[in-house]
């Protein structure tokens, strides 16, 4: 099973080019009654994508080697354990499948090479991320996502963690057990937080969202001392997480973020404001295509929703797709595919967070010829 693909996965299929290049996108729920429908939509998309191949004038036996790795990669527990969105990818000598915790469009697009759009939004939206539910006997981590509810995620603990915050009463000389003091000493308590969020990055996996942190002050701060990782909010959850059920959480936790991705924006904004006035930021998108494409964007922000289609030249010049049955892709994907190859950082927005009217806005690296001081 694939998890939301980091932007090295991205941009590897981004960079691969093959005729017969397949990615179909599709809504998908984990909600175990719709199944069945899945399946069938699943089916209606690899049709869809046989046609547009054949139309394409792709060979039989490439038809045949796609086909195959479409039906391969909803072989084992594929079905079992879905997500808000499937994107899948294939090509005659290549397949490769991710399940993401957002929407994704009902699409099928076949070209030479890979339409990443729908992964690529999944990672650059900002109001997702995960929980972090520690008590002295209890550890819980859970995801949140845009359109679903929390999804608990296993942690690999050593069974006796617990043991960590207990010594022997009588210094050795009784077998009975107890926690030192309410919680522990500090030392003890920074072993079991640093065990803790081991697992917690281990689980993450390396694609670094949010992580909003739920503990008494005590463990809460513990735990900061302890933390390694980058992304754990300074804002975290006040209430004992042992009187929280998961859905709490997952309440809290929106809260959080939502904070976060507003300070965020405003910071961001504010930014902006001063930087247009000095011609390094604009909201117009020919600019934007080619500041992207000769590296000089350092952040982007798009509409998540603009799907417009087009093409985009070597040299940036944006233009409006060909009147064929040929795929295009997103322009706003293509243009964040830019900025991410040349280290820049993308994220999608709310149309209604954006200045301007263009559903786009860059922050330059340096000055454009012609802005206006």
């Amino acid at each position: 099973m694939m998890a939301t693909p980091t932007l090295e996965d991205i941009t590897e299929l981004a960079d691969r080019r093959s005729i017969a290049s397949v990615m179909i996108s599709m809504p998908t729920s984990p909600v175990a009654s719709e199944v069945e429908r899945l399946r069938l939509d699943y089916k209606n998309s690899v049709r869809e994508a046989e046609r547009q191949l054949e139309a394409a004038g792709v060979g039989t036996d490439a038809r045949a080697a796609v086909r195959r790795n479409l039906d391969d990669l909803v072989e084992g527990d594929f079905w079992t354990h879905l997500a808000q969105g499937a994107v899948v990818f294939a090509s005659p000598d290549f397949a490769r499948e991710y399940r993401v915790r957002t929407a994704v469009p009902a699409r099928v697009a076949v070209a030479d090479r890979f339409d990443v759009g729908p992964v690529l939004r999944s990672i650059a939206l900002a109001r997702t991320g995960y929980v972090l539910a520690i008590t002295e006997g209890s550890v819980r981590l859970a995801s949140i996502a845009a359109d679903t509810g929390p999804t608990e995620v296993p942690l690999e603990l050593p069974a006796d963690l617990g043991s960590v915050l207990e010594h022997a009463e009588n210094d050795g000389g009784a077998d009975r057990q107890r926690a030192k003091g309410a919680m522990g000493d500090k030392i003890e308590l920074r072993k079991y937080c640093r065990i803790v969020q081991d697992a917690v990055t281990r689980a993450i996996d390396g694609r670094e969202p949010r992580l909003v942190l739920a503990a008494s002050n005590e463990l809460a701060t513990a735990y900061r001392e302890a933390n390694t990782y980058p992304r754990l909010l300074a804002e975290g959850i006040d209430s004992n997480p042992s009187s929280l059920s998961l859905q709490d959480l997952d309440t809290a936790a929106r809260e959080v973020l939502v904070n976060d991705y507003e300070r965020s924006l405003a910071t961001w904004r504010e930014t902006f404001g001063t930087r247009l006035n000095h011609g390094r930021a604009s909201v117009d998108l020919q600019e934007i295509a080619r500041a992207a494409t000769v590296g000089a964007v350092e952040e982007l922000l798009f509409d998540m929703a603009d799907d417009t289609q087009g093409l985009i030249a070597e040299d940036g010049k944006v233009s409006d797709p060909p009147l064929t049955e040929a795929s295009t892709f997103g322009i706003f994907d293509e243009i964040a595919m830019r900025v991410i190859r040349t280290g820049g950082t993308v994220h999608a927005v709310r149309r209604s967070d954006l200045p301007g009217s263009t559903g786009i806005a860059a922050m330059l690296r340096f000055e454009q010829e012609g802005a206006n001081a």
